[in-house]
């Protein structure tokens, strides 16, 4: 399964790229049971929920910790420190992993609410 990703180089410069979590046949439902794909199951520490209004900018900023965000509604981007930009709507996933270096941006560009899971310490 692939979802973008933002994370920080050796030089602490931040960059969208590609989460990739490999995939396995795995039973969906009761019988008959259809295949589909799955991830391995990863634990979880937290789950919050946040809405902000159109139009907020936060400034760059680091994940204090992985997470997965999931846009819940609205629309909203993250800018990256070398200039490239995701944006995401309803449905959107996206997996924050730039713990240090310069951080990213993120603005609202609709009234956005936003889902952020937590990964669980190793």
């Amino acid at each position: 399964m692939k979802f973008p990703r933002i994370y920080a180089d050796e030089q602490g410069e931040t960059h969208i790229g590609v989460c990739h979590r490999p995939e396995h046949d795995a039973p969906f439902g009761p019988p008959p049971t259809p295949m589909g794909r799955m991830t391995a199951i990863e634990g979880v520490s937290s789950l919050v929920m946040f809405s902000v209004p159109a139009g907020i900018e936060v400034p760059a900023h680091n994940a204090p910790q992985p997470y997965i965000c999931i846009v819940l509604s609205g629309e909203g981007e993250v800018v990256a420190s070398d200039g490239s930009t995701e944006r995401l709507g309803p449905g959107g996933v996206l997996y924050c992993d730039d713990v240090t270096g310069k951080g990213h941006v993120t603005r609202s560009i609709t009234n956005l609410s936003l889902a952020f899971i937590n990964r669980a310490s190793s």
